[in-house]
């Protein structure tokens, strides 16, 4: 009977020894327009570092987004990560070594059509725009633009891998990238402006956001 004594007590005790339950890996919910996701590969470090997982959501769905420039519509905290400057960038074939922000305006309202209307090569010129809502768009506009609307023939880019890829690609073009966008064989005519990356939260940062958001703003 002693055996059965013995297995009676290891049942007691392994029973009353609670389950060690594991700590949930803490989430942030994170949306980056496309002007700003090459932020995300600083961001991504930053998260791991304090052992929390990022997850890619909605505009509405998400505890920060990141954005080009102040939105008027938001009333929510914001915080500065860094600058990036706004580029026009062109095709090589364009014979184009810089272009003024007159050139730039004429080219976007569609005065100006050729590049050889301006000392280029005799290409037409392909212009290259983003959707109205986004947020190069809402800084490139008003600085460059002036109250003048793009010509209706403008290709319209679905986000910044786009414009970068086909104003490589396509003779003639012409578009608009954040620096960090700047890459292959798109061609810097311009800088328009300098424009603050901003982190917006749905409300003041939790102590995991405020830690990602500090490792960031170094």
């Amino acid at each position: 009977m002693k055996w059965f004594y013995l297995l009676l007590l290891a049942w007691i005790v392994t029973g009353c020894v609670a389950a060690a339950t594991p700590t949930p890996t803490p989430v942030i919910l994170v949306h980056a327009s496309s002007a700003t996701q090459p932020w995300l590969v600083d961001m991504y470090p930053c998260a791991e570092k304090y052992g929390i997982a990022l997850e890619m959501v909605s505009p509405a769905a998400a505890d920060i987004s990141l954005r080009l420039g102040e939105s008027a519509n938001l009333s929510v905290p914001a915080f500065q990560l860094g600058n990036d400057e706004i580029l026009v960038v062109t095709q090589p074939q364009t014979g184009m070594s810089s272009l003024t922000f007159d050139q730039v305006r004429a080219i976007y309202s569609g005065q100006i059509t050729n590049w050889n209307e301006i000392g280029g090569s005799n290409l037409p010129i392909d212009v290259w725009t983003y959707a109205s809502g986004e947020d190069i768009r809402q800084i490139f506009d008003p600085v460059v633009l002036k109250g003048l609307r793009v010509i209706p023939s403008a290709r319209v880019a679905m986000s910044a891998q786009h414009m970068s890829d086909n104003v490589g690609t396509n003779p003639g073009a012409i578009g608009f990238l954040p620096r960090r966008w700047k890459a292959g064989n798109t061609h810097e005519t311009l800088l328009i402006t300098t424009t603050p990356v901003l982190a917006y939260t749905k409300a003041e940062p939790n102590d995991n956001l405020e830690k990602v958001l500090a490792c960031l703003q170094k």
